[in-house]
This record gives C-alpha cells, structure tokens and sequence, in this order.
C-alpha cells in the first residue's frame, strides 16, 4: 500500500498524529534513514519562538538521553537548538495509555494493577539514580506496550529536572503538571525532588488498586487543596480488598510532606513486592508480562491464586500463634471469595482456641482471689458467684447449678483437663500441708500484672508488632503492653535495617521500663550499568563487576563512624577494560538501592 506522508522534517516522514498534548503534537513516523518506525514528539508552534519552552523542551532530550531502561522510552534524536522546529524522536510504542487501557480493559483486582505500578517504580529507581525526576507523573505519561513484547513504559520528562546539573530552570509563575498527581510542595512553589516522584506515583497507586484518585473533587482548586491538606479516604474504605500492608504504603506515598514518605522509590518496590507476594505473585516482572499477555486469563486465574496464598500464609501464622495475623488472611480470604467454604471452619476453630485462652484466664483470676486470702467457696457464699460465673457462660461453658457451694462444684463446670483452683483435681494433696481459713490451702501465685515497656527506635519502626500484630508504625516511640500471662514477642521493623525482634515476660518489661533500639543497618544494593567487564571498587576495595551488579545487586555496607548510620556518601571507582577509570560520589542508603553508569568519557580525578 502506498504510504501516505502529511510532511517530511528532516529525515523523519510524519504519517499519522497519534496524539497532542499542552507542549507538542505527536506523530507516528518513519526514519528514512534506518528504515525504522518512530514517534516524533513536534513542539506547538505558538511555544516554539519561547526561549523557556525551547529550553523546557531541549532539557527534556538531554534528560530522557542519559537513561537507559527498559520502562522508559527511548530518545533517538533530537533537533538541536539551533533548529527552525524543535522536535523530538523517541522509538514509537505500539499500544495505549494506561489510563486508556484502565478504562478499556481494565485489573478487577488490587494486586492485578499494582503489577503496573511495580514496574513504573522500577523505572523510577533508574532515573531517580542518574539524577533525574519526572516532576509529572500520570497514567496519560505512562505507556502500555501490548503484542509480542508486552511492556510498560515511563514516557514524558518534559518537566523533569536534572538533579545533579547546575541547570536550575525555574518556572516561574508557571504551574506544570495535573491536578491530581501533583505533590504539595510542588503546587506551594516549594523545591521538588525525588520524593515529589514517590506522591504522584502513589496517586497512581491509589487509582490501581481502587479505580479512583485519592484527592478527586469538582475542580481543579478543590483537587489541589484536598492534596495540600493530605485528605483522602482510607482505600480500604474504598474497596475493602485493599491489604493493610498496600493501604499503609499507600498512606506514607500521600504525606503532605516529603520528610514523611518513603525515603526512595526502592523502598515502594521493596514494599510492593511484599504486598504482591502474600496473594502468590513473587515473580512481579513474569507475572506483568502475564497479565499483558493474556489480560482476561490473568484475571480469571488471579481469585484460585490468591485465595491458596492467603490461605496457606494464614495457616501458618496460626500454626505460630499470631491468630491476628491469621485472622486478617482469612478476612482477605472472604473478601475475594465470600462464598469460601473452608474460611469458617477454620474461624470456628480460631474462636475455640480463644474461648479457651479466656478460660484460662478466669481460672488465673480464681488463683488470685486465693492469693488475696479469699477463698472460694467464702466468695459463693458471699453472693459473688454470679459475678465470677458470668465470665464462664459467656464462654460456651455449662453454668453448672444455679447455686455453686463449693469450688468443686466450680471445676465440675470445666471442660476435661482444666480444674479450678482449691479444687482436689487442681492440687494433689503434700503431707504436713497446712489449711487455711478459706478452705482452699495454700494461696497459688498468680502472674501479676500486665507492664509498659516504652521502647525508642532509631530511625524509627515503619511497623510495631506484638505477638505478630501491629501495634504501631511511622513511629519512633513505641510503647508495648506486655502481658503476665506469657513471654511475648516484641519486633520492630524499618525496610533500611535488619528487623529487631525479642521475647520477655511482664516482669522483664517492668525491670526495664524502656529500652533504646538502634536498627542494625542492612547494607545498601549497587547496581552498575554499562560494560559487564567493568571492575567496581569501593572506598578502594572491590567489591565486584558491573555484570555481576547487573545479575544481583553488589552489597555495601553503608561507612560507619557519621552522624548517621543509615546513609553515607562513598567514593566508587569505575574501571572499564581498555579505558581510564572513573570515580564517583554515591550516596548510600541502607536497605535502598543506587545505580550508577560505566564512564563513557575521560576520567574523573
């Protein structure tokens, strides 16, 4: 078929415009040179004789340039600055938006579209690691590459600003970017930096899993000053199969101020890839491919899925005694598949366990009545064996006769196996064992009361647990109440450090009163694009190659001996085969993760 051209600029034939935005037009075009299809990314003409846009748009080549990644799209050329029409080509991507692809084919579950929202963390990890922000971050910006090579891509960083580059282009006066993806600081004219990235895409992150914007109202003022105010519905409250985990995540993305997000878009990865691995998807990068693949059998299969991997985790948090934890799966559980015909025996079983947990409680408060010098047969006598019965028949336990005279008339009121105390069951008889006025012999110690323990945690606990249940999180004073029936466990967790974890009693807890933790810092990931054959040293000790960097992150520990252990810049030398090395500064962050590229120039003293 004849090939019908709208105009030739330069090289590039223009068949097609595919779409425009408030700075170009885009086409769908043809390198004539290489024979290759491409997108031309044209700037309106109106914006063309602006010095600022041309600036804008020529930083948006030079930016787009130094990445290289697979979730981005990829610049092939650029007009130049002295050209009568700034334009840009990028390889062209066959497919839709994902707001398009939202709408027309959409992810019926949370974890399905979060699939998406893994990958554009990843693109961000690469870019935010070559010093470059996106600064307009939405799904129009995002692209879905369907057919033989499924994909998506990051696309658009006409607004992004190079962090490592002396060009401070301020827009002044101006406000760029949309609505409902802007972070506070941006729309106050405040600096933006990485963390801005990290809102917006937790916008996105919102949308994904519940198909509505956190910060939607009738206008764009009332849109803005909703996200300036931080106020959003709980996604829970949205849709109920929203996780605790993905909800919590959601939330610290949404921080009105950027202090109080994620510190880097390698933790939202991180903390993404344990919200998808409790419905069974471990594999996130095979399983977008999947999804892209095969949308309808993606969704078909992921309920079956989800359902085992739910069911299995809260079996085995049962099996640890965290019936919390346990109960939260099945409750997912019957979010997805309410008709599950396992879940409720496996509550009935839950509710068993605890009604006797609670009746061994009450026995531990017949114990310590003894201890106060109250017997209990006295305690019947004196009116009070409704009040201590009552507890019983709330249980499920028999009332036994209406009037109990004695404790063996209590413990004849037990399940098989628990006895009250006093009782003969209870105690057998010791010789030379005195009486005493109650009847019941000699008092039997009860636990004691419950303590505090205040405990401060340096940087702070992403989460608190007790028992497997969280207890707190974004703090850094947690406060425990420790129980006298048991040793329990304490554990603190933060995604840059090892989790601290320790079990004590009450009595324990109450000797300390507080205890200060410092998170043992996990080393932080390095990844080095560029030449696999290139040797990476650290502070002069190598540590690997960037083939190696490339399979598995290297591991580096962050310096310690400053003022903070949790983050440190380092000097990292680059030596390439056949070519000078080339040192860089790094900053470390524990937990998180860097990636560097190979030099391609001269080397830096």
């Amino acid at each position: 078929m004849e090939r019908r051209v709208i105009r030739m600029l330069g090289r590039y034939e223009l068949l097609e415009q595919v779409g425009s935005g408030g700075m170009a037009v885009v086409y769908r075009g043809r390198d004539s040179a290489l024979d290759r299809e491409v997108a031309v990314k044209l700037l309106h003409p109106h914006l063309a004789g602006s010095a600022e846009s041309r600036a804008r748009f020529a930083r948006e080549a030079r930016a787009v340039a130094r990445l290289a990644h697979p979730g981005i799209v990829e610049i092939f050329d650029y007009a130049g600055d002295g050209a009568p029409e700034a334009y840009l080509v990028t390889e062209f991507i066959r497919g839709r938006t994902l707001r398009a692809y939202a709408q027309q084919v959409g992810f019926a579950y949370p974890e399905v579209g979060l699939l998406v929202g893994r990958a554009l963390c990843e693109a961000l990890v690469h870019a935010h690691s070559a010093g470059v922000i996106h600064r307009d971050l939405k799904p129009e910006n995002v692209l879905v590459q369907e057919g033989a090579r499924p994909a998506v891509k990051l696309a658009d960083f006409g607004i992004a600003r190079i962090l490592a580059s002396d060009e401070r282009m301020t827009m002044t006066g101006a406000l760029v970017g949309s609505p409902h993806h802007m972070a506070p600081e941006i729309v106050e004219g405040r600096e933006a930096d990485a963390r801005s990235d990290l809102f917006s895409l937790g916008t996105i992150l919102y949308w994904l899993a519940t198909g509505r914007f956190p910060f939607a109202a009738g206008n764009p003022t009332a849109i803005l000053r909703r996200a300036i105010e931080g106020d959003f519905d709980d996604p829970r409250e949205v849709d109920p199969r929203v996780s605790n985990r993905l909800a919590d995540l959601v939330r610290r993305c949404l921080m009105v101020e950027p202090a109080d997000r994620p510190a880097s878009a390698a933790e939202v990865r991180e903390a993404l890839d344990l919200v998808l691995a409790e419905v069974g998807l471990v594999r996130p990068e095979d399983e977008l491919v999947a999804l892209l693949s095969d949308p309808a059998g993606f969704k078909e299969a992921f309920p079956a899925r989800a359902v085992a991997a739910l069911l299995a985790r809260g079996d085995a948090a049962l099996a640890e005694g965290a019936s919390a934890r346990a109960l939260s799966c099945y409750d997912r559980v019957l979010a997805l598949d309410p008709a599950n015909a396992v879940v409720p025996g496996k509550l009935r079983a839950l509710s068993r366990r605890r009604r006797l947990r609670r009746l061994a409680g009450v026995v531990a408060a017949l114990a310590l009545l003894g201890a106060a010098g109250v017997g209990v047969a006295a305690l019947w006598r004196s009116g009070a064996a409704g009040r201590v019965a009552s507890p019983l028949s709330t249980l499920g336990v028999p009332a036994g006769p209406a009037v109990a005279t004695s404790p063996g008339q209590v413990a004849a009121t037990l399940p098989d196996g628990l006895t009250a105390p006093g009782s003969a069951a209870s105690e057998p008889p010791r010789a030379g064992r005195p009486a005493s006025a109650g009847g019941v012999g000699r008092p039997v110690p009860g636990p004691g009361p419950s303590a505090a323990l205040t405990v401060f945690v340096r940087p702070y606990a992403q989460r608190a647990l007790l028992d497997g249940t969280e207890v707190a999180s974004g703090a850094q004073v947690v406060r425990f109440e420790i129980g006298a029936d048991r040793p329990h466990t304490i554990q603190v967790e933060h995604a840059c450090c090892a989790p601290f974890v320790r079990q004590l009693s009450a009595a324990e807890a109450a000797a300390m009163g507080e205890l200060r933790v410092p998170l043992v810092p996990r080393p932080a990931r390095l990844r080095v694009e560029g030449d696999p054959a290139t040797r990476v040293l650290v502070e002069g000790v190598l540590v690997g190659t960037a083939g190696e960097s490339q399979h598995a992150p290297l591991a580096v520990a962050v310096p310690a001996g400053g003022d903070n252990p949790y983050e440190a810049t380092v000097r990292i030398v680059l030596e390439p085969p056949g070519g000078p090395p080339r040192s860089v500064p790094v900053k470390l962050r524990a937990g998180g993760e860097v990636t560097v590229a190979t030099p391609t120039a001269e080397a830096t003293p």
